[in-house]
């Protein structure tokens, strides 16, 4: 590729005589996006989402209020429990009641186990969690989705054999392709956005399974904490949990779709097929052999990212599998493969994101290879049916037996002859057509395929291009949805530290 798509000369000679090459590839300096989203960033949003004490102090805050404004708990409890709840927000930890006591100033435990009056501590701290890692992986969903569409329209006219068990089936392009992949993703969306539903439900105040003494109002628990609703059967809340099967299915589902990408574009970089190149700095390496420059190896961690996902997945599914419908470990501590999965996909998704600009179809390769591969041959079919009177499955046999006998004799496909599919015919005992050279090379030939190919999904430029638009529009509705999913929350929250902070002021004002 050229040197604008690369490191700049000054960077490259630097990098040459640092000697520092261990991840050369062939003189180009590497891209560092990949360790970025196939390890630091996953590694970091882990971290930052599964840390059990931030959770634990919004729903904390959230309990202290709706417990003042029952009259569960005076003022003074408030105040001197708000900046311990503050505090909870920025550390990391386990949280609960050990965790306030330890830093309350007098330590004081009758204070501190006033935080949990009326509830049981699992959840919803773990919801909390899993809906900010499903609000990350859908911002990167729809980056991503928005990355394919993009790609797709500058690729309308990058014409390439569609292929069936990985034999040429019928001419398609590559913008067609990636517009399937996006159509992939936006379904994974859709069951992402489900899970999300799902998990956003508040079960605070459910005690272990049937509810509490004390006259708690979970509504406004659902409220305070911006939760979508109520999980209304306290039984359910801890019995159930269902909603980290119905988040790993969703994502478990997104990654197969980037690794089966990942996997079609590992060959057709490969040096043997060369459909596509990458940039240098996008290729991997080897410290024994200088030459190598493997265009496939971003697509090789693509695939063990996307694999890490489906590794979440399963261990989840064994921890449920057999498990009564109750509280226990196994269910109850599966949230952690739940955000796991959730980061590794988010790191999966970006992967393939970044490196779309920099993967270059070769046109002329492709059309060359398209050509060789008798897949007009349908078209051919269509036409003995429609213009010359034959039966569906006479015309099929006929151009069937034409082909066979191109390939044993060596006759590529746009030099088939109507004299060629006349014995063919004869040989498989149907009637000799009536048609001429022109015709078969029409179909044959390939050139007029996509004037041909017009109905709806069609891999027509045109159509492509107008699927794309239609996409567009549904991805920007996405994309208010999940803006209005993060106000909501984002709302939600600050209200609730605002009431929170009223209520220990007025403490201290009164004091």
């Amino acid at each position: 590729m050229n040197d604008d798509n690369t490191a700049s000369r000054k960077e490259r000679q630097a990098y040459w005589a640092d000697h520092n090459h261990r991840f050369h590839a062939a003189g180009s300096p590497p891209t560092r996006e990949w360790q970025e989203y196939f390890g630091s960033r996953p590694a970091q949003r882990i971290k930052q989402v599964y840390n059990r004490l931030w959770a634990c102090g919004l729903m904390d805050m959230a309990w202290l209020v709706m417990l003042y404004e029952q009259g569960l708990v005076d003022q003074e409890t408030v105040a001197k429990l708000e900046p311990i709840l503050e505090k909870s927000l920025t550390e990391k930890g386990f949280g609960g009641e050990d965790w306030i006591r330890q830093n309350l100033p007098d330590h004081d435990e009758d204070v501190a186990s006033a935080i949990n009056y009326g509830r049981t501590l699992q959840e919803p701290m773990g919801r909390i969690m899993m809906r900010e890692g499903i609000l990350f992986a859908l911002e990167e969903l729809q980056l991503t989705r928005a990355g394919l569409l993009d790609k797709a329209a500058e690729n309308t006219e990058t014409v390439m054999a569609g292929q069936s068990h990985r034999a040429h089936a019928q001419p398609t392009t590559w913008g067609a392709y990636l517009l399937a992949v996006h159509d992939q993703l936006a379904r994974g969306e859709e069951q992402l956005e489900l899970a999300f539903r799902h998990v956003n439900r508040n079960t605070g105040g459910c005690g272990a399974c049937s509810g509490t003494g004390w006259p708690v109002d979970r509504e406004r628990v659902t409220e305070l904490l911006g939760f979508d609703e109520t999980v209304e059967l306290t039984y359910d809340c801890e019995g159930s949990m269902d909603d980290h099967l119905t988040t790993l299915f969703a994502a478990a589902n997104i990654a197969v779709t980037l690794g089966r990408t990942a996997t079609d574009h590992n060959n057709w970089v490969s040096e043997d097929i060369r459909l596509f190149a990458t940039d240098m700095e996008w290729r991997g390496c080897s410290s024994f052999m200088p030459q190598k420059a493997h265009a496939g190896s971003y697509f090789e961690r693509l695939r063990i990212i996307s694999n890490r996902v489906l590794g979440q997945m399963q261990t989840g599914l064994l921890n449920y599998h057999n498990e009564p419908i109750q509280d226990v470990l196994p269910v109850y501590m599966s949230e952690e493969y739940v955000i796991n999965a959730l980061a590794q996909l988010e790191g999966a998704l970006g992967m393939l994101r970044v490196i779309l600009p920099h993967i270059h179809p070769d046109q002329k390769r492709m059309w060359a290879i398209l050509r060789e591969g008798y897949s007009g041959a349908p078209d051919l079919a269509i036409v003995l049916i429609r213009e010359k009177g034959y039966g569906g499955r006479a015309a099929h046999r006929v151009c069937a037996t034409m082909v066979r006998m191109a390939r044993e004799r060596g006759i590529p496909p746009y030099d088939c002859s109507a004299a060629l599919l006349q014995e063919a015919a004869s040989i498989s005992n149907d009637r000799i057509p009536d048609i001429t050279d022109e015709e078969v090379y029409d179909c044959m030939g390939l050139e007029h395929f996509f004037e041909k190919h017009t109905n709806l999904g069609d891999p027509n430029p045109k159509e492509t291009l107008r699927l794309v638009d239609v996409r567009r529009q549904a991805h920007a509705q996405a994309r208010l949805r999940q803006t209005e999913r993060r106000q909501h929350i984002e709302t939600a929250i600050s209200a609730m530290k605002k009431r929170l902070h009223d209520i220990a002021s007025e403490t201290a004002e009164r004091l």
